[in-house]
């Protein structure tokens, strides 16, 4: 019996060994004197040195284990955007902890060991590779979102995120199950070779496409599976919460777009129709209970669950301009949402209160320069020029009309509309409602992250009126698929 040594290439996952290591360290160093600054520090020189060697991939197509995992340009473009997530949360955490006596060892640890699973689900081109890496990612949000164990709403939000969650990675694995009873392997790129030899079951296919969507719909948090969003983004710790609304739905967007582009030659129409669903369903409820909604952040997941039936609509053409569509709305969804929830925090209330929209009354009396950042993030997410949000749906709804969704591109439309009311709403709190004690002064030092917020604002202004440059970088690590 022959013996065929696999090809394991170390260079392919040294980003991710070198956030093990890192997120290692952390855990050894968290009783350490003098830690306070340090271990923020260690965690944000980790991602970015990781972020500094995967565009070094750029162009190579490295591949590793039997080509288990493949750094091409696609998976270094959504990688990169996983990282400045990551690294944003970080400075957003340091802010956050700091006037909370904790062990900020396990935190950042816990977050370096996030990134690495979404690194390993985004290049993985096998179904349980990106399985690993979905549970690699599960289990270091369970504990994040549960991070401080005598506040009751954490418990809560992370049973309940544990119990949805393993309810989403069973029907994974189902999924895997059936693709493998159609194919009999469960790579990726096996799907184009059994197409051309007219070797699979259609009907195992249609049935595996469907369960891998639905399971990666929790992720997203789409409807029918975002139940758990809006109590676990209010439960869990606001610097969580915002990694959380928008890392993991970057991952699994790339693990979607991959399955679609595989499986649609095949089983174009019941993945049309679950993604369809999904669309309309999440931009429908997401919108309509977010105009409901008294807390802040609680109004925020019902918008990121509105917002993900946006992003779906790029799935319906992926092949075409849809790809690209939905990653460059990704890269702005990063911009725009991360720094609502940057504004969040330096509003946060005592913990363990909730924030509502009411207590920012008159806010921009007293803080105009952060006023003025969450408004322009509000205007984005709602999708006004000239700002990267207005381009991000106009990009999405002209793919769908090329592609013949027309009525779902006027249902959208019709959503957006509605959403004007509660992110304007907001603003409205902010600028024409009388001042507020509660939080007309904001403790500690905030330059570093309101520096921060500044910058992303002004990303938010500039690639709206300026698109060109992130698109044609898009473009260009889709050219390969």
């Amino acid at each position: 019996m022959n013996f065929i040594a696999p090809n394991v290439n170390i260079i392919s996952v040294m980003p991710e060994i070198l956030l093990l290591l890192s997120g290692t360290a952390l855990l050894f160093f968290r009783n350490c004197a003098g830690q306070g600054k340090a271990i923020p520090g260690i965690a944000s020189a980790a991602i970015i040195l990781q972020g500094l060697m995967i565009p070094t991939l750029w162009g190579n197509n490295i591949a590793g284990f039997n080509s288990l995992i493949v750094r091409d340009n696609f998976s270094i473009l959504f990688q990169t955007m996983v990282g400045a997530t990551a690294l944003l949360a970080v400075a957003f955490s340091h802010y956050y902890l700091k006037q909370r006596k904790v062990s900020e060892g396990e935190y950042y640890a816990l977050i370096l060991y996030a990134v690495v699973g979404m690194n390993v689900m985004i290049a993985g081109r096998d179904l349980l590779v990106i399985f690993l890496g979905m549970e690699i990612l599960s289990l270091s949000l369970y504990v994040l979102v549960g991070f401080f164990r005598d506040i009751n709403e954490s418990m809560e939000a992370t049973v309940k995120y544990f119990l949805l969650g393993a309810f989403s990675s069973a029907l994974f694995l189902l999924g895997i199950a059936f693709f493998f009873g159609a194919l009999g392997a469960t790579g990726i790129d096996n799907v184009t070779t059994a197409i051309e030899q007219s070797g699979f079951n259609i009907m195992l296919l249609m049935m595996a496409a469907a369960l891998l969507c639905t399971g990666l719909g929790f992720k997203i948090a789409s409807v029918p599976f975002h139940m758990w969003a809006p109590d676990t983004y209010e439960g869990a710790p606001i610097s969580v919460a915002s990694l959380l609304s928008v890392a993991p739905k970057i991952a699994a967007f790339a693990v979607l777009l991959r399955i679609v582009l595989a499986v649609s030659p095949a089983t174009s129409q019941v993945t049309s129709y679950t993604i369809i669903a999904m669309a309309v369903a999440s931009m429908i409820i997401g919108n309509i209970t977010a105009l409901r909604q008294t807390g802040l952040i609680r109004m925020l997941a019902y918008s990121g669950i509105a917002q993900v039936g946006f992003m779906l609509i790029g799935l319906l053409s992926p092949e075409q301009e849809g790809g690209p569509a939905l990653m460059f709305y990704l890269s702005m969804y990063i911009l725009m949402n991360m720094g609502a929830f940057g504004v969040a925090i330096v509003f946060s209330m005592v913990e363990g209160k909730r924030l509502l929209i009411n207590d920012l009354s008159g806010i921009a009396a007293h803080r105009p320069f952060l006023s003025l950042a969450m408004s322009i993030f509000m205007i984005s997410l709602a999708g006004i020029p000239p700002t990267a949000g207005f381009f991000a749906k106009f990009y999405i709804f002209k793919t769908a009309i090329e592609a013949g969704y027309l009525w779902i591109v006027v249902v959208a439309v019709i959503m957006t509309v509605v959403s004007l009311y509660y992110y304007f709403r907001v603003i409205m709190v902010m600028y024409m409602s009388e001042a507020s004690d509660k939080l007309s002064t904001v403790s500690g030092d905030v330059t570093v992250i309101a520096v921060l917020l500044g910058v992303l604002a002004f990303a938010t202004i500039l690639f709206g009126i300026m698109p060109g440059s992130i698109i044609g970088i898009i473009s260009k690590a889709l050219a390969f698929m």
